[in-house]
């Protein structure tokens, strides 16, 4: 190997060690496990042991090790449902926070680097939509479209882009104030050299840690909505509605609504491990 290709890869094992080194051995599992968490979305339907829709064995079947999670009212396997139900609920969640962040960031950077009357323009918009309720929004436009994942991911997004177009707004507006900037603005830099080179790698750091720490509260209000009935009609395993039909069932068959339940509650607490170990290197960076 020559001297520079070994260069450039001790740089970047140093990266990779200097970014774990600013995060403990908790949050660095919250990123694993999000990792992990994505590829069992992605591949779901290869990894269920049973077809998550037809009947496999008798009806209110406790956990076994036949069947982890037990089996429901008509004897699917609730292991194969929840783990589909990981697929409708994880990766529709990191649809919303990808169109929600490159609107609003696309907003906040206009009105940030522009100022003058954009800014206000934008801003003012941008309040609008954050004194609005926004679960009750968020519920009035899916009980308007229908009920539906699509719909769902409508409603969220529609609600939620505006905390980033707030949030890289300002952080635009104090990047420019700093020394660095201010020399290349002397220097003759400016347009979308200016944004583009000195305020957009400055602004995406924390919108980053932002919407990783807002992936647990997506998916809270993705699942809140799916147990409400406003999310994907039966059958589809949907980790809240699969909840919520079998909530009757609680004293009796305890795992038909506790097992969704508690991956809802898994997945959210490894998105904000997660997202604390990167908001920790990011910061120590």
């Amino acid at each position: 190997m020559n001297a520079p290709a070994q260069a450039a890869r001790t740089r970047r094992s140093r990266n990779w060690g200097h970014f774990f080194g600013q995060v403990g051995w908790l949050e660095t599992a919250g990123i694993v496990g999000v990792l992990l968490i994505t590829l069992v979305a992605i591949f779901a339907n290869w990894l269920t042991p049973y077809d998550p829709m037809l009947r496999v064995a008798d009806s209110y079947l406790p956990p076994t090790l036949e069947h982890f999670f037990g089996t429901d009212e008509i004897g699917r396997d609730l292991f194969s449902r929840v783990l589909l139900g990981v697929q409708y609920t994880w990766l529709p969640g990191i649809g919303v926070i990808a169109v929600t962040l490159l609107f609003g960031g696309f907003l906040g950077l206009v009105a940030g680097a522009v100022g003058g009357w954009v800014d206000t323009l934008i801003l003012r918009f941008v309040e609008l939509f954050l004194v609005l309720p926004s679960t009750l929004i968020a519920l009035a436009v899916v009980a308007a479209l229908g009920p539906g994942l699509l719909n769902t991911m409508i409603a969220i997004t529609i609600f939620w882009w505006p905390w980033y177009a707030r949030i890289c707004r300002d952080e635009i507006r104090r990047l420019n104030t700093r020394p660095h900037v201010e020399a290349a603005r002397v220097s003759g830099v400016g347009g979308m050299r200016l944004i583009l080179r000195y305020l957009l790698p400055g602004a995406i750091p924390t919108l980053l840690v932002a919407a990783t720490l807002d992936v647990a509260n997506i998916i809270l209000t993705m699942s809140l909505m799916s147990f409400l009935g406003l999310g994907q009609p039966a059958p589809a395993p949907e980790l809240g509605a699969m909840s919520s039909r079998a909530l009757e069932s609680l004293t009796v068959y305890w795992w038909l609504p506790i097992m969704p339940a508690a991956v809802i509650f898994f997945m959210c607490f490894v998105a904000n491990l997660a997202g604390d170990g990167i908001r920790a290197a990011l910061r120590g960076a």
